[in-house]
């Protein structure tokens, strides 16, 4: 079966031709805890948030990172030349004045702030400068209130919620949740405030090619390829996707003979090793390759080589992933922890619970269908990312939000809970 080919890019074009000039135009500021994509999906949608909605024409939007040396010395030249950085220490930001002012002096120009993520330092920082400057706040919890993640380490979080995050979160002028089920983990927990649903987005760059990949594993070449792309976490079910690529290529349902999974992402050693150890006893260890983290024209490549994708979470805030899938037209396989009930609605894949017999079943699903089928699927998920997910569009709902917490209208583009 050969891949359907993408060439005209997604999610590129701005939103709205600009109407100020960069000097005349207001400012937001984006805080985060970390600006390497090792971390997940707030590195790496962040800075993408923060362009489209300067597309728009609207806003100049900067960022303000707290993170640590070694991961600045590791990030993307353009990351770091554009993003403010200062230390995630909570014991620095409370007793070093100097950077305190400097962090007061490169916000107190802005209209507003947007804080994307709980749990560290980055939150409070923000949320504190925030009043100090009288200006509204903006929390995006970017998954981290879901049950599975609220349940891990679930006595400190109980703690430190009631101590300091719930208070940062009832000040908030507005929640930005990025799907409803977000919006009613907000609700959950007892929040009054206004809440915004505006996803994360997508966006393709011009003609993507599998070569590079194909350079990097020459043997794959041939092979049809389930794709697994995101950090190797335990919460990304990367172990019962093991098993059920198992199940899939000894039992009955079967597997081409040329079917091969792909799990491409960061992981610590401990855990590469442990998963790698899976393997063999499972009896999969020449179907799997693992590829370590692939960033930037690698992983779109990895995308443009695969056949499908599959992600079959405990839990996730938004992915990105399977929105750049879906953007390159791959049917895919999520669990319904993942909160894009869209991609059974378009008929773009599958939704299953996050256990190894459903996901077994439908690779062998995916497996059974004909290039035809394959490439329809692909082609339903490419339009559903274009209309819905496309960076332009979604800039242009954050701007309407921050025009709104300005005193502007309510946004007509995006869902308001009051």
């Amino acid at each position: 079966m050969t891949r359907l080919e993408v060439s005209e890019p997604i999610g590129t074009q701005p939103a709205v031709a600009a109407s100020l000039g960069a000097g005349d135009r207001p400012r937001w500021i984006q805080v985060l805890s970390h600006i390497s994509s090792e971390f997940g999906g707030i590195a790496a949608s962040v800075p993408e948030l923060a362009r489209a909605t300067e597309e728009t024409g609207a806003y100049i939007c900067d960022s303000v990172a707290f993170c640590s040396s070694q991961e600045i010395a590791g990030a993307a030249p353009s990351l770091r030349n554009t993003v403010r950085i200062f230390s995630p220490s909570r014991l620095r930001n409370l007793l070093d004045f100097q950077m305190r002012r400097d962090l007061y002096a490169s916000i107190q120009s802005a209209k507003g702030i947007h804080i994307h993520g709980l749990w560290e330092t980055h939150c409070t920082a923000g949320a504190r400068l925030a009043r100090a400057i009288r200006r509204p706040y903006i929390v995006s919890a970017h998954g981290m209130l879901d049950a599975w993640s609220v349940r891990q380490k679930r006595f400190k979080k109980a703690f430190y919620a009631a101590l300091i995050e719930t208070p940062i979160l009832k000040r908030a002028a507005c929640l930005r949740a990025l799907t409803s089920t977000e919006a009613d983990d907000y609700r959950r927990i007892g929040l009054p405030n206004p809440i915004v649903v505006v996803p994360n987005g997508v966006a393709v760059p011009p003609a993507v090619t599998p070569e590079l990949f194909f350079e990097l594993f020459p043997k794959l070449a041939e092979k049809r390829i389930a794709l697994f792309l995101g950090r190797l976490h335990a919460k990304k079910g990367v172990d019962l996707l093991l098993e059920a690529w198992s199940g899939l290529c000894q039992g009955s349902a079967g597997a081409p003979g040329n079917a091969h999974l792909v799990i491409a992402g960061p992981c610590d050693d401990a855990t590469q090793t442990r998963l790698h150890g899976l393997c063999a006893p499972l009896g999969i260890e020449n179907s799997v390759t693992f590829t370590g983290m692939l960033a930037g024209s690698r992983k779109w490549a990895a995308l443009a080589a695969a056949h499908a994708f599959v992600l079959p979470s405990h839990s996730e805030g938004f992915s990105v992933s399977i929105l750049e899938a879906l953007a390159m037209a791959l049917p895919v396989i999520i669990s319904e922890p993942c909160h894009m009930p869209e991609v059974g609605e378009h008929g773009a894949g599958w939704v299953v619970r996050p256990e190894p017999q459903a996901v077994r079943d439908a690779l062998a699903a995916f497996y059974a269908c004909s290039q035809t089928e394959a490439e329809a699927m692909g082609y339903r998920g490419r339009r559903l990312a274009h209309q819905h997910y496309a960076w332009s569009v979604v800039g242009r709902q954050m701007a309407e939000v921050y025009q709104w917490l300005e005193g502007g209208p309510k946004p007509q583009s995006v869902e308001v809970l009051l």
